[in-house]
């Protein structure tokens, strides 16, 4: 199995690399997109490996903020990459910059093995009861969608003018993050390019990369391929202070045990100790000093 491993990050260019070393293996790639807010020395970094390491590649950059369209720009940025680069690959795997594995990169060649054709989403219905339906204001699931939603920076208002959601689709949503088929991927980026009127309505939807890439798939012949599960831990239940839970060494065993691939989040010096017994004992990697902040 062959992976595009696609990258959203914003600092601790150290610990994304070291991500990358834990993932890379002989035929995988990775595609990075850093933050055009990011200090010039996160994206320096970047750059300065990938010219030494021909299979990592680096996107334009994108302004993101917060619940805004930016973060999806430059989803669209890295899976644009993946399909232009027109190289061998099973899986596109989306992870943020603060991400690690918790399996092996054979365990996880296993994993998709096992399960090849199936794409792996959380992708619910806005409209039925979700998660989100008891949520308040811009974050319960209707709302995110169906009035427009405006952003100066970090600042967000919302206008309660219902709009009409594009191509007669259905709005779905849930996490983030995916792991998605070549042959899925390739069909979002021809999408996307083919349908610029769908696109443009999530610039004005509440935190859309919640949205975009679900509504589009479920809406599609992909949707009877979809699990509902990203494949990732991640603890909301229990934060230190903010949610999702910064991971430390008290969480190695959680996530010894835990069948996920993935976890996230990792911050600078928090983390390190947690990644350090990641290292040595759910990766079988030699002993180092995990430079997480660099």
């Amino acid at each position: 199995m062959t992976f595009a491993y696609l990258i959203m990050g914003h600092r601790y260019p150290g610990h994304i690399i070291n991500l990358i070393g834990s993932l890379r293996d002989s035929k995988s790639f990775f595609v990075i997109h850093i933050d055009k807010r990011a200090s010039d020395g996160v994206y320096a970094a970047l750059r300065d490996y990938a010219i030494h390491h021909p299979d990592v590649f680096l996107t334009k950059r994108v302004r993101c903020y917060w619940g805004g369209f930016g973060i999806v720009k430059g989803t669209i940025e890295c899976v644009k990459m993946a399909v232009k680069l027109n190289r061998d690959f099973d899986y596109a795997i989306l992870l943020s910059g603060q991400d690690y594995p918790i399996k092996t990169t054979g365990q996880i060649a296993e994993f998709f093995r096992k399960n090849q054709g199936k794409e792996f989403i959380e992708s619910f219905s806005l409209s039925k009861p979700n998660r989100w339906s008891d949520h308040g204001g811009y974050y319960q699931a209707m709302n995110r969608v169906q009035y427009w939603t405006f952003f100066i920076r970090s600042r967000t208002f919302q206008v309660r003018l219902q709009r009409k959601f594009p191509l007669g689709c259905e709005p779905y949503g849930g996490s983030q993050w995916w792991c998605l088929s070549k042959e899925c991927i390739s069909y979002i980026e021809a999408f996307i390019q083919a349908n610029p009127a769908f696109v443009r309505y999530f610039r004005h939807v509440f935190i859309p990369d919640e949205c975009l890439f679900q509504t589009l798939l479920s809406n599609s012949a992909f949707r009877d391929r979809i699990v509902g599960d990203h494949l990732r831990y991640i603890d909301t239940e229990r934060p230190n202070p903010l949610s999702p839970r910064t991971l430390e060494a008290s969480d190695f065993e959680s996530l010894r045990q835990s069948p996920k691939l993935f976890a996230r989040k990792f911050e600078a010096y928090h983390s390190k100790e947690c990644l350090d017994l990641i290292d040595a004992e759910l990766l079988a990697k030699p002993q180092k000093s995990t430079q997480c902040n660099s």
